[in-house]
């Protein structure tokens, strides 16, 4: 029943948003991780490569941080290619905007990325 899908493809993109009625989750797919290489890259050396595993470690920083009243739920799913959070929705949008904050400067990223531990 399409009433059911409130999925969100533009309000944090490239992050997107999915809602499926009781399937919520915020994802980031390889895709999108692309323009994020370089920064990365400047880490690699300490096993950092930009997949999804890496995108979760730096969201739990920012639960840890900035959203720890939400670090019990929030669950995640990563894979290689995707970063991947489940939980409800209006978890998973306070997740997604200091995700995407992180995403679209370097500075951030690169500040998170020191203090985060490779999964």
């Amino acid at each position: 029943m399409p009433d059911s899908d409130r999925t969100d493809k533009s309000s944090y993109a490239p992050f997107i948003l999915v809602d499926r009625g009781k399937h919520k989750s915020l994802i980031l797919t390889d895709r999108d991780m692309i323009a994020k290489a370089h920064v990365f890259e400047e880490r690699k050396a300490e096993g950092w490569i930009g997949s999804g595993y890496d995108w979760t470690s730096i969201a739990q920083v920012l639960l840890t941080e900035q959203l720890p009243d939400l670090q019990s739920n929030i669950s995640f799913d990563p894979e290689a290619g995707m970063f991947s959070a489940g939980g409800a929705r209006p978890a998973l949008e306070r997740l997604a905007t200091v995700m995407l904050a992180a995403f679209e400067s370097d500075e951030i990223l690169r500040d998170l990325l020191s203090r985060a531990e490779l999964d």
